[in-house]
């Protein structure tokens, strides 16, 4: 999505999420839905503010070693699930 200044009114710039039709698009009309013409998917029309950035979410290494745990817990209950296969020696 872009945003084109013209005429005093930002203009907002994206494409169909179906078949890629490029819209142009006043910014009032910002979070409506609008039908494509060339395959009739129904499309947002996003919004013309930069989305906000979330902060990263920061684990301590308790929380890695706990999920960590719970993984190999995980994998050795599986290992003792799994089904046996019997092989024959290669002489």
């Amino acid at each position: 999505m872009t945003d084109i200044v013209g005429k005093g009114k930002i203009v907002i710039v994206f494409k169909c999420t179906k078949c890629s039709h490029e819209f142009k698009a006043p910014d009032e009309y910002a979070g409506k839905k609008v039908r494509c013409k060339n395959c009739n998917n129904v499309n947002a029309v996003p919004s013309s503010q930069p989305a906000a950035q979330e902060k990263p979410v920061i684990r301590s290494c308790n929380d890695s070693v706990a999920a960590y745990n719970n993984l190999f817990k995980e994998l050795l209950q599986q290992e003792k699930t799994a089904p046996t296969i019997e092989l024959e020696a290669h002489k």
